[in-house]
């Protein structure tokens, strides 16, 4: 090979390094955390409600919703579950959404108990995770 020839290789071979080089380095990384299952947090988000009082709604000797006032909204966005304990021990479990200053539960579907045939032998409210005292 001719000396004038191995001059133009010389920056045609850095230029194809550079090239290279660059396109390694604009490839991104990518960092992946992994945790392993049940290694979260089991809390249950703190509420600020701390009681409730549920009036019921009766049609002639059937209750067939409920409204519930709390004493303050919850603090924060959630559930509410509400489980009716029967004197039979059956329960009836309704359940739905609540805002963070909602005061007010309006359970109007769900609820159907005869009180010619039963009575209610315990009410349980839960929002967020968290037992409130009716």
């Amino acid at each position: 090979m001719r000396r004038s020839n191995k001059k133009r290789l010389i920056p045609l071979a850095l230029a194809l390094v550079l090239a290279m080089v660059g396109a390694a380095l604009a490839v991104p990384a990518i960092t992946v955390n992994v945790q392993q299952v049940g290694g979260g947090s089991n809390t249950d988000a703190k509420i600020d409600t701390t009681t409730a009082a549920i009036n019921w709604d009766i049609s002639g000797t059937t209750i067939t919703g409920a409204t519930i006032t709390l004493d303050q909204g919850p603090g924060v966005d959630g559930t509410w579950d509400l489980y009716i304990t029967l004197d039979d021990d059956n329960v009836i479990h309704v359940n739905g959404n609540i805002g963070a200053s909602d005061t007010t539960i309006t359970v109007s579907s769900g609820i159907n108990i005869d009180l010619t045939q039963n009575y209610i032998k315990s009410v349980s409210l839960v929002i967020a995770g968290n037992q409130v005292n009716t």
